[in-house]
């Protein structure tokens, strides 16, 4: 897509109940595609308490957003989400480098650019700065995950629930059931700690161990309710 607006990718994490307020502000902004998946938060009760949450249960609203559309809808969710508030959720987008070429005209042509719209400060452009750390483990090894990952400096993660589904070379070859209850851990990580944050995981849950953990990193671009 080097001659076309990029895609991003848009994760937005909230308390359980409040995606179809996402989802609506999405909507607003002219972003059709969306994906809804309950989860839950991490982070340890002492955090919990520190940030004033009483929640974990969140959901996960993944959105497609062109480029130019980006930071409007940022603005908006950290306004109408109040996610400039410690606890109030959180949203960060990854670069996509290819969409296919039905799903890249419906975001462009729903979503029309503006392009006198200033940025809020408060939408950090942070390229380099961030990565969002994913491990796929077998289900009931989160707090393992994220004692490792505390142990090297991630405050927490929300979960997903999910199922793999793979063929039998990649399981025969992997050594792992793919086909088996999992779970996806998110973890949004300052760049420098990433490396920690993997290897750390990887040790302590990687393919070798029970829980047949995959941990790869992904580059985020810009973030809200981070800090």
């Amino acid at each position: 897509m080097s001659e076309q607006t990029a895609i991003h990718m848009v994760v937005t994490i909230v308390d359980r109940g409040k995606c179809e307020k996402v989802v609506s502000i999405c909507s607003e902004e002219g972003i059709p595609i969306h994906l809804v998946s309950l989860g839950h938060g991490t982070a340890r009760t002492e955090m919990l308490d520190l940030l004033g949450l009483g929640e974990t249960k969140k959901d996960a609203i993944i959105s497609f957003v062109p480029e130019y559309a980006l930071c409007r809808l940022l603005e908006r969710l950290a306004d109408r989400m109040k996610m400039r508030y410690p606890g109030k959720g959180i949203s960060f987008a990854v670069p996509l480098s290819s969409v296919s070429s039905r799903m890249y005209r419906t975001l462009t042509e729903t979503t029309a650019p503006n392009d006198n719209e200033e940025r809020n400060a408060s939408i950090m452009a942070c390229e380099g700065k961030y990565e969002l750390v994913v491990a796929l483990i077998n289900r009931g090894y989160t707090d393992l995950v994220m004692e490792a990952a505390r142990q090297v400096g991630a405050p927490g993660g929300t979960v997903l629930n999910t199922r793999g589904l793979g063929s039998e070379d990649v399981e025969q070859f992997l050594g792992i059931s793919i086909q088996a209850e999992k779970e996806v851990v998110f973890l949004v990580t300052p760049t420098e700690k990433r490396q920690d944050v993997m290897q750390a995981i990887s040790h302590e849950a990687g393919l070798k161990t029970p829980a047949k953990g995959i941990v790869l990193s992904l580059p985020v671009s810009h973030a809200i309710g981070l800090a």
